[in-house]
């Protein structure tokens, strides 16, 4: 079936019957920017909140006081919690990429930081569909769309101005190196990550045990050669500083925007400012490492026994997101940086078998994890039962994404 228009134009019946779709599909992303504007709004309400805490580090180093002292955007008042001091636990070398901000007034500076992002995330979903060879078509395009701006991670990353799509660029480039056989390229951009988030040395055990010896060695030296640069940049004094910033750091993992394992347990077992426990029972708390563990191994398991042809995708995936659930600080603002792999994982599984019942339910529960607003999190609070589910939702759509990997990866073993 075929229909002109005025104009002449000729549209097949099924281009027709996807304008709804592409309607409603627009208006989605309309709400999801919304949300984003509103949260980024919030985000300069707190003192810039996370990036706030980078902004004011280098302007003390400008000023030549202190780098990790409390500033305006280290209290931000959580509920409870109104005197808990967030400080900046970042590395002196992170600040490189901050300073340029430093000369500009706070709002301004986080404006830019913002569009500099924006720019990054751009950048890496253009690599990432261009790697896959992605057919853009407007469908595709309204869905992605609406996917960057209603994922969590996004969400996270508007109210806290964190450095989460300046990483993802520096993941994908990884990743697409890596997937291309370049390990050593893969093992420089790994070093740049993992010397500002520990959490991704979780890749040299993988790069250990699949005998890619140089990547990890490399990765290694370069995480190492970003210290010395910060520490000719800043000066001992404020490593000094910063190793005192981290011992005397409040553990604030209980917070809703945590997905780790351990996050989970304090909201769930602990007494914290953010939510009433399930079951008041902080003695349980300790076990969550037995729960990490078991992750680890699983993980690991998974992925030097992969010999299919996406076993260097469902490794990169299946690594990010099980060293969120593992890492004390596993924020659902780091989630973007699995995006290339997974995105390679999804669309290798659509051209396979259908997926059996478990599967099916593990991506269900990590979709409406992921796409869960976030002022969402307090709903129905304070009850005991929305703490289990809505304000843990981060940490239940995570530990879905890991099952799904892990089940897929041994699907296809």
């Amino acid at each position: 079936m075929t229909w002109v228009g005025p104009h002449g134009a000729s549209f097949a019946g099924g281009r027709f019957r996807a304008v709804p779709l592409i309607v409603a599909l627009g208006l989605l992303c309309g709400v999801a920017f919304l949300l984003d504007v509103l949260l980024l709004r919030k985000m300069l309400e707190l003192h810039m909140n996370d990036f706030g805490k980078f902004y004011y580090s280098a302007r003390a180093f400008l000023d030549g006081g202190d780098m990790y002292a409390p500033s305006p955007a280290t209290n931000i008042g959580t509920r409870g919690a109104v005197d808990l001091q967030y400080l900046n636990l970042n590395p002196p070398h992170f600040h490189l990429i901050v300073l340029p901000f430093a000369f500009v007034p706070p709002d301004l500076a986080a404006m830019l930081w913002t569009v500099v992002s924006l720019m990054a995330l751009t950048i890496s979903i253009v690599l990432i569909g261009r790697e896959l060879s992605v057919a853009w078509t407007p469908l595709t395009v309204l869905g992605v769309v609406f996917c960057t701006l209603a994922f969590s991670g996004t969400q996270a990353f508007f109210l806290t101005g964190q450095s989460t799509m300046l990483l993802m660029l520096a993941m994908t480039a990884c990743w697409i190196a890596a997937r291309r056989g370049h390990w050593t390229s893969a093992g420089v951009w790994l070093g740049v990550c993992l010397s500002v988030k520990p959490f991704l040395m979780v890749f040299i055990p993988y790069l250990i045990a699949t005998r890619r010896f140089r990547a990890a060695v490399v990765s290694l030296a370069t995480a190492a050669g970003a210290f010395a640069i910060g520490l000719l940049a800043f000066g001992a004094g404020n490593f000094v500083s910063w190793y005192r910033a981290l011992a005397q750091s409040a553990d604030w993992t209980w917070a809703e925007m945590n997905a780790s394992i351990l996050g989970f347990f304090r909201r769930v077992f602990d007494v914290q400012p953010m939510a009433p426990p399930v079951i008041a029972r902080p003695d349980l708390v300790k076990y969550w490492i037995v729960a990490a563990g078991l992750v680890g191994a699983v993980t690991f398991l998974v992925c030097v026994s992969d010999r299919s042809v996406r076993a260097v995708d469902r490794a990169f995936a299946v690594l990010i997101v099980a060293a969120l659930l593992m890492s004390p600080l596993g924020w659902i603002y780091y989630m973007p940086l699995a995006a290339g792999p997974i995105a390679a994982v999804v669309l290798a599984r659509e051209r396979r078998r259908a997926p059996n019942s478990w599967s099916a339910l593990a991506a269900a529960i990590a979709i409406v994890g992921f796409l869960w607003p976030h002022p969402l999190l307090g709903v129905l609070q304070p009850n005991r039962w929305a703490t289990l589910l809505f304000t843990s939702m981060y940490f239940w759509g995570t530990l879905a994404a890991w099952t799904w990997l892990v089940i897929d990866g041994r699907q296809s073993a």
